[in-house]
């Protein structure tokens, strides 16, 4: 099997369909539109997050046939920051969105949606008026924050929130509905997703285009993050 160019290794704990029309549909649409936004001469830039240890240390090493090698001067731990930056044709373009965070987890909707509306302003003067522009991003949760008005009812509501739910977008029920009914009814007439931070970049008329979920591959940024990170581990000392 390796001599055709095959490798073995295990499966993900939770099973990703990715074979599933959905996932199919996405790559397609991702594809497609990409291709027109190239063909358009669009500014394309491709936006990620990422994380960094002050002792960040390399878990692998070359050894020489002595078994000798460099050793780990820290335990890879110590002060945490989170870095939301862009990258187009030209490499790195501003803002940079550079913190410190905890060990969990320090990126959230509010410091993202902030961090976009400043990248699309930048990107809008940058370019001028009339220039086509696009910013790839992934499915990360504080990413697909849902407006308001589009995010779906919740199996937890009460009657009276449910009722609301319905009447806020215009959807006829009858009292005599039980909540199962009115649950039904909701989730029959969902609205289309809306992003929020879609609606933040359409406001200076920058377009967000995600890429198909688990294909972060796709993403460049990915490799200017592994010579990042592989830099600071030699460079820790």
């Amino acid at each position: 099997m390796r001599r055709l160019g095959f490798s073995y290794k295990s499966m993900p704990k939770i099973p990703v369909l990715l074979d599933d029309v959905s996932f199919v549909a996405q790559r397609a649409f991702y594809f497609r539109r990409l291709t027109e936004l190239r063909e358009s001469g669009a500014f394309i830039y491709f936006h990620d997050e990422t994380w960094l240890n002050a002792g960040q240390e390399k878990r692998s090493i070359w050894i020489d046939e002595k078994g000798e090698g460099r050793l780990r001067k820290h335990d890879g731990k110590g002060k945490r920051i989170a870095i939301s930056a862009m990258i187009g044709v030209q490499g790195f373009v501003e803002p940079f969105d550079v913190r410190t965070c905890d060990s969990d987890h320090a990126m959230n909707s509010d410091h993202f949606h902030k961090w976009i509306r400043d990248a699309a302003g930048r990107l809008r003067i940058n370019h001028g008026a009339g220039s086509i522009i696009a910013t790839i991003i992934d499915n990360a949760t504080w990413h697909n924050v849902l407006c308001d008005d589009a995010k779906p009812p919740k199996r937890a509501w009460r009657k009276d929130q449910l009722q609301q739910w319905l009447d806020n977008h215009r959807i006829q029920w009858v009292p005599r509905l039980s909540k199962a009914e009115l649950l039904q009814l909701a989730f029959e007439n969902v609205p289309p997703k809306r992003y929020v931070s879609n609606a933040i970049a359409r406001a200076f008329d920058v377009e967000v285009l995600r890429l198909p979920i688990k294909y972060c591959v796709l993403n460049p940024i990915e490799l200017a993050w592994a010579q990042l990170k592989s830099t600071r581990a030699y460079g820790s000392d």
